[in-house]
């Protein structure tokens, strides 16, 4: 039992579990671990840390990247990421005053703009098909272009019909950025790098949630909610040029290369004549060469597997057997869920207990990106050191699971809606509910990205489907919530409202309890039922061929 962690009698390695430092805390002593004096180690300050998956020896290996050109891969789609989060809740603060325009009620206002996220749920299962079947880069590309396309139309529409239509197309955009990003940092990042990465990218989306309605709302009230979409339109633009340049295709098939190479050592073992000698010797001692900048730039690379998107669309499925699926949907899904009312309800909340306008309303999200700052600054370094300070202390070797000491941070959520009912009943200043909107948001981007990065370390390249599943369910209920929330705080109160949001948000940290207490055996359990689980990976290779023996 590791830190609370039941071990698994099944398996003699589990997917997931593998050596990460070369170096153990046995007896209160550092010592060297002999497993680790084969494999390859991080550089700099990361020399200690063994590399999990280990990089093959191609250079198109996205592991093997320059540091420059994965820098520039994920931080063009984490600014996409931003723009991606501020679409759905920006016009938020101006749905009193967009009821009184159309004249309809506030909920009519708010499930018409919330056909974005009617789109979004729809279209993740598609996309994730288009991803494996012709790579990431035309799949980004796409998405820009439909958000970027979209938010013209939307500023141009004249009544919530069109509104509407324009929304579903916008939430096809999205999807991308929702979760595709997670499946590209899995390719490019190693595990003790992916921590602080999730984090960004929580952060880029959650940044977009809260500046999305803050800057909306001073154009709402000062112009049009027409001018706000005009203006994010820009940017969009931008980005999907950003994307051009500097996204290039990730998806990369590590296993089959290692085989190639070692069938080329192989073959270079017995060779027959001296012409043979001659052309075996230049196959095997030179690596594939490098692919050109230009190169990179072509957005068709083919097709990446042989079977229909249709099959693909229906593949992740049986990952519904999957408890790191349903794990992930509590934690990180309906976490979001009870945030993103919040903003979806706000025009609704400081209009009937502090009488705000809609900038003032928009300037309540400045405590959110408190929150979201604070989350990355503490959390983002903290997560991937956090690790390897655990597998230290573990004889060097790495559990997923000590990624979800940070699922702690989800009890902030709990005193910030609880907080944030009681205070009201008590009259309390508008500084107090800015307050408990900054626990909210500093609680979902620690949690949240410590259970997506868990679902990349057990899922790997099947953390695709899980994450498209989750996010379908995430976003099938926010949406049916968007023809009654406000009505319910209308109804029965903040308080009541908020409280239950505090008690849904308690249920959903427990999960996490037997998640970190069962999670080696679930994995185990995964690996042991190739057949329930028809994801990218043959089931010869669930069990992890990257990680070596624990010592």
């Amino acid at each position: 039992m590791t830190f609370g962690i039941l071990d698994d009698n099944k398996l003699e390695k589990v997917p997931g579990t593998g050596l990460l430092s070369d170096q153990g805390i046995v007896h209160g002593h550092e010592v060297a671990i002999d497993e680790a004096k084969d494999l390859k180690r991080g550089v700099g300050k990361y020399a200690h840390v063994v590399l999990i998956p280990q990089p093959s020896d191609d250079p198109r290996d996205p592991l093997n990247w320059p540091t420059w050109k994965k820098e520039a891969c994920f931080w063009t789609l984490a600014f996409a990421a931003s723009l991606d989060g501020a679409l759905s809740p920006m016009v938020g603060p101006g749905y009193t005053l967009l009821a009184k325009q159309f004249d309809v009620s506030v909920d009519d206002v708010t499930s018409s703009f919330g056909f974005i996220l009617l789109g979004l749920g729809t279209f993740m299962l598609v996309q994730n098909a288009l991803a494996v079947k012709f790579g990431h880069r035309i799949v980004y590309l796409l998405s820009l272009s439909l958000m970027f396309i979209s938010c013209i139309w939307c500023a141009l529409s004249p009544n919530l019909a069109s509104i509407r239509a324009s929304r579903v197309f916008q939430g096809f955009g999205m999807s991308a950025l929702q979760t595709l990003v997670a499946s590209t940092i899995e390719q490019i990042y190693c595990v003790h790098e992916r921590g602080s990465r999730s984090v960004i990218w929580s952060f880029s989306i959650m940044a977009g949630i809260t500046l999305g309605p803050l800057i909306c709302s001073y154009v709402i009230q000062n112009i049009s909610w027409e001018f706000g979409f005009w203006f994010v339109s820009i940017p969009l633009g931008l980005n999907t040029l950003a994307v051009f340049f500097f996204v290039p295709e990730s998806t990369f098939d590590r296993n089959t290369a290692k085989q190639s190479r070692d069938e080329d050592s192989a073959s270079s073992e017995k060779p027959f004549s001296d012409a043979e000698i001659e052309s075996v010797g230049r196959s095997s001692a030179a690596p594939p060469p490098v692919p050109s900048y230009m190169s990179s730039l072509k957005i068709w690379s083919g097709t990446y597997t042989d079977e229909s998107i249709w099959r693909l669309s229906l593949r992740p499925f049986p990952f519904l057997l999957s408890p790191v699926t349903w794990f992930l949907f509590l934690t990180q899904g309906l976490q979001t869920v009870w945030l993103s009312l919040v903003p979806l309800c706000s025009s609704t909340i400081f209009t009937l207990e502090y009488n705000f306008n809609a900038t003032q309303t928009g300037l309540t999200n400045l405590g959110g990106l408190v929150g979201i700052v604070l989350a990355m600054a503490v959390t983002g370094p903290l997560n991937d050191w956090g690790i390897v300070w655990l597998s230290k202390r573990n004889r060097g070797v790495y559990e997923p699971e000590f990624r979800l000491v940070f699922m702690s941070s989800m009890l902030c959520g709990v005193f910030g809606y609880v907080g944030w009912a009681v205070g009201n009943d008590h009259h309390m200043p508008w500084i107090g509910a800015v307050a408990c909107i900054t626990m909210l948001n500093f609680s979902i981007v620690v949690s949240g990205s410590a259970s997506v990065t868990y679902l990349l370390d057990t899922h790997r390249a099947n953390a695709l489907h899980v994450f498209a599943l989750s996010n379908f369910g995430k976003n099938m209920v926010l949406y049916a919530s968007t023809f009654f929330a406000n009505g319910i705080i209308l109804s029965r109160g903040v308080k009541v409202s908020l409280l239950i949001l505090g008690a849904c948000q308690a249920a959903c940290w427990a999960a996490s309890v037997p998640m970190y207490i069962y999670g080696k055996r679930v994995r185990s359990f995964i690996a042991r039922h190739p057949q329930l689980f028809q994801g990218d990976l043959p089931a010869s290779d669930l069990v992890s061929k990257e990680t070596s023996k624990a010592p």
